[in-house]
């Protein structure tokens, strides 16, 4: 039966694409710390989040004699709104003659996904800064989940509240695994029952659809230094990439030459004409490199074992403002403040939709996300 009520006029009929949507599919923005949020209420852009020192181990002292305080150091992390999100479709009066089922089903629930896959995208390549990371490139086994804890308590980070979020592909091999699924061990048949893996290491253990292994268009290129670079070095310029159609980005690993047995994370890059000419990284150069050694990245995916505190994210809807043709509304999905907002083309009658959100992130304490590198 076609739709003949005109219900699809109103905002609120698209945000029932939503409700389609898998909520355990883009789960990130309600995994990282939202309390800036209520900072930023509904004016302003930018929230200063102090970052805790770490004063060392106290000195010893003797009661009476003189007191020389040293000056603290207050570091910062900004969470500003600057990512804005949008996406936009026309309708023509043949498709709106689709029952309401289909127009949900076939297009406000793609809709309501690409804002969600946006937002979890860009919360993923933030959690991908951390230098901490768990090998397991070689394959994945209960022993790098074990890992990844260990590591967290090395960076003395709590127990308390730590999530393990991966791709439907790691989440299935964990499933594999006799030690997540053997029903001795863990009290329950929940992953043959329903798929769902309890409480595991230490972990709450979730998937996200929004994982998956970036490939650079061109992995393999060359340092580019007359004098090659000493050890200490955290940035190289580079050559031999031929990488514009899908650049090398922020939290691809690497290795420099045959021999290197050193991981390197790219903070950061630098293009020419669309291709990557120079690479920031960490861990600095344990070692020189000399000119034309080569830089070789694998693309990788990765199992994130970190806890809220770690990245601070901030979201809010724009403002509903009285226009002329237009109908706005504001929805909470998922944790997100989008609006909606229909009107109608004056050219060509079809009847456009909108999905915008503005939001913003930073990572406050990287030692607080420790990846598991996947060969995926």
């Amino acid at each position: 039966m076609s739709n003949t009520n005109m219900s699809y006029l109103y905002p609120e009929f698209w945000a029932a694409g939503f409700d389609a949507l898998d909520v355990g599919q883009y789960n990130l923005q309600n995994f990282v710390s939202r309390g800036v949020e209520s900072k930023l209420a509904n004016a302003g852009d930018t929230v200063n989040v102090p970052i805790a020192p770490d004063f060392g181990i106290a000195a010893d002292w003797t009661p009476g004699s003189t007191i020389t305080p040293s000056a603290v150091t207050q570091t910062q992390a900004q969470v500003i709104l600057n990512k804005s999100k949008q996406i936009v479709k026309g309708f023509t009066d043949a498709e709106l003659s689709m029952s309401a089922y289909d127009l949900v089903q076939n297009y406000a629930t793609s809709m309501a996904k690409a804002i969600m896959q946006a937002v979890n995208k860009d919360l993923y390549l933030e959690l991908l800064k951390t230098p901490y990371f768990v090998d397991a490139t070689a394959g994945i086994s209960e022993d790098f989940i074990a890992d990844a804890g260990t590591k967290l308590s090395e960076n003395e980070v709590g127990l308390i509240d730590r999530r393990l979020v991966g791709s439907p592909g790691m989440i299935g091999a964990l499933r594999k695994i006799d030690v997540f699924r053997d029903v001795d061990t863990n009290g329950t048949n929940s992953i043959i029952r329903d798929g769902r893996i309890t409480r595991q290491y230490g972990f709450d253990i979730y998937e996200n659809n929004i994982i998956s292994k970036h490939t650079p268009a061109d992995v393999v290129g060359a340092v580019k230094n007359s004098t090659g670079y000493a050890a200490g070095a955290t940035s190289v310029a580079c050559d031999g990439f031929d990488d514009d159609a899908t650049p090398i980005r922020v939290g691809d690993m690497f290795k420099f030459g045959a021999g290197d047995t050193d991981w390197h994370t790219v903070t950061g890059t630098t293009q020419s004409s669309g291709d990557t000419v120079e690479i920031s990284f960490t861990p600095a150069l344990s070692a020189a490199i000399s000119d034309k050694a080569t830089i070789t990245v694998t693309p990788t995916q990765s199992l994130l074992a970190f806890t809220p505190g770690a990245l601070a994210f901030a979201a809010r809807a724009y403002a509903i403002a009285p226009k002329p043709g237009a109908m706005s509304s504001i929805v909470n999905v998922q944790g997100l403040p989008v609006r909606i907002t229909t009107w109608t083309d004056s050219s060509t009658l079809n009847l456009n939709v909108a999905y915008d959100i503005l939001y913003g992130m930073t990572m406050v304490n990287p030692k607080r996300v420790v990846r598991v590198l996947e060969d995926a």
